[in-house]
């Protein structure tokens, strides 16, 4: 029988059926009453990162067979372990510094840091590895240790901290998650774009003056041929670690 080649068209989600978080909801439109329309940039980090309501903060890991949606890692651990040879090669070009530290932004439940570390440890297993994993949510890092204990591989890991590091510096579908402010230029005007409330408490955008001069000072630095832009407010949720004394490799995909 010849094989028979077509195009399959999934439904797209019915979003009425998704549900919303009442409280956070709420708490949103308080903070709108008392401080007015908030940029986008604050809804969107709400929105992700509430600590008692925010998408990334929820009791279940998001991304997975199980989750909301996948990514290179939860696809195949083929990902991590061809990242893995990267890695080994910048090491070996910074002098096989030791310890040699992965400090990965976004960690989640260690899809991309197993393999990774066991192909590390596998192609040199005399170096001196150090992984410090960072997210938003203790949950997601009880889930990581759980992970690499499985592999075997819990000596690696270590506290992320604030010190410099000698190695490589991960970010895998994360900058992508960071809020951002929303801009658009009207009639040689900067217009900051920002969410209120209409009369019936529906979430509306309306248009504000900057909410601050560095949004200015940031777009008069570059030319752009959009009237939209999109700027990444201060990842206030992920920032922990400094600039290293040493090239490092910032890995993100949108695979």
């Amino acid at each position: 029988m010849e094989p028979e080649i077509g195009l399959r068209r999934e439904a797209g989600p019915d979003l009425e059926a998704i549900g919303s978080d009442p409280a956070l909801e709420a708490r949103i439109r308080d903070e709108i009453v008392r401080d007015g329309p908030i940029p986008f940039a604050r809804f969107m980090e709400l929105a992700l990162y509430d600590p008692d309501g925010g998408y990334y903060r929820g009791s279940a890991a998001r991304p997975g067979r199980a989750g909301d949606f996948l990514t290179a890692p939860e696809l195949h651990p083929i990902f991590g372990q061809t990242l893995a040879t990267a890695v080994d090669d910048i090491r070996i070009a910074l002098g096989d510094p030791r310890p040699f530290t992965i400090r990965e932004y976004g960690a989640g439940t260690g899809a991309l840091a197993w393999p990774l570390l066991a192909g590390l440890r596998a192609r040199a297993p005399a170096a001196d590895l150090r992984y410090q994993p960072i997210e938003v949510d203790r949950r997601r890092l009880d889930d990581l240790a759980t992970t690499l204990a499985d592999a075997g591989l819990t000596d690696l890991l270590e506290p992320a901290s604030t010190d410099p590091i000698h190695g490589v510096v991960l970010a895998n579908e994360v900058l992508d998650a960071l809020p951002v402010h929303r801009v658009r230029a009207r009639a040689g005007t900067l217009r900051e774009l920002a969410v209120t409330t209409d009369a019936q408490g529906a979430f509306t955008e309306v248009e504000i003056e900057p909410s601050t001069p560095a949004l200015t000072a940031r777009l008069d630095a570059e030319e752009s041929g959009s009237s939209m832009v999109r700027r990444p407010r201060s990842a206030s949720p992920w920032t922990i670690g400094s600039r290293p004394p040493r090239p490092a490799c910032v890995a993100a995909s949108c695979c």
